[in-house]
C-alpha cells in the first residue's frame, strides 16, 4: 500500500469515527438509550466494519453484539450502554486515540504478552468491553482464572478503559497500591490496559 492509499484509508477511518461520535452524541443527548437507539448503533457498527474494528469503537461494537445475542436490548443492558456512551460523547478524542486518562495509569511497560492458560486475572475499573462477568467469562474460556482481589497468585491486573478522573482515589487506587506493595515484596504483577487485554482475545 503506497503513501497516498494509506492517507486515503486513514481519512476514511477518521471520517467514520467522527460520524460515530455524532451518532453517539445524538443517542445519549437525553441521557437515556432506547431499544431503537441501541439497535441503530448496532446496525451502524455492522454496516461499517472497517471503523468498528478500531479501538475503542471495537469495544462498543463487541458490547452491542453481545447485547443483541438474544435479539433484544433489555433495560439493564441499555443503562450500562448509556454509561459507556456518555463517556465517549464527553471525550470524543477517545475514538482512535484511547480513552482519556488511560495512558496516565501506571501500566507495566513495555506491555507484556498476555497469556491466559493458567494465569490469574483481576479486573479494575469499568470495562468498556462489558460487565465484569462477561470479561471474566472470556478469560475462563481461554483457560485463565479470575479473582476479585489482588494476591500473590495474581498475574495480570486489567485496567478498564473507562477510567474515572479520580482513579487514584478509593477502591481503584487501593487496588493499584496493592500491586505496588506486592512488587516491593518481589511478586511481579503486570498491570495492563483493557485495550491490550482485548487485543489478546483475538
Amino acid at each position: 500500500m503506497n503513501r497516498a492509499t494509506q492517507l486515503k484509508a486513514q481519512r476514511r477511518v477518521e471520517q467514520g469515527l467522527a460520524e460515530m461520535v455524532g451518532l453517539v452524541r445524538g443517542v445519549i443527548a437525553d441521557g437515556d438509550v432506547s431499544a431503537e437507539e441501541a439497535e441503530r448503533l448496532s446496525d451502524w457498527a455492522k454496516e461499517n466494519p472497517e471503523i468498528a474494528t478500531r479501538y475503542p469503537a471495537n469495544l462498543l461494537a463487541r458490547r452491542l453484539e453481545r447485547i443483541f445475542m438474544d435479539g433484544r436490548a433489555d433495560k439493564r443492558e441499555r443503562q450500562r450502554l448509556a454509561s459507556m456512551l456518555s463517556q465517549l460523547a464527553e471525550n470524543p478524542s477517545g475514538f482512535g486515540g484511547g480513552y482519556p486518562l488511560a495512558t496516565d495509569l501506571p501500566l507495566t511497560g513495555p506491555p507484556p504478552e498476555v497469556v491466559f492458560e493458567g494465569q490469574t486475572f483481576v479486573f479494575g475499573g469499568e470495562m468498556a468491553y462489558g460487565p465484569l462477568h462477561a470479561c471474566e467469562r472470556e478469560v475462563r474460556e481461554r483457560g485463565g482464572i479470575c479473582e476479585r482481589s489482588v494476591n500473590r497468585r495474581t498475574d495480570f491486573v486489567v485496567i478498564g478503559a473507562i477510567a474515572a478522573a479520580d482513579w487514584s482515589q478509593g477502591d481503584f487506587g487501593g487496588l493499584l497500591d496493592e500491586v505496588v506493595q506486592y512488587a516491593e515484596r518481589g511478586v511481579p504483577i503486570a498491570v495492563i490496559s483493557e485495550e491490550h487485554w482485548a487485543d489478546a482475545l483475538a
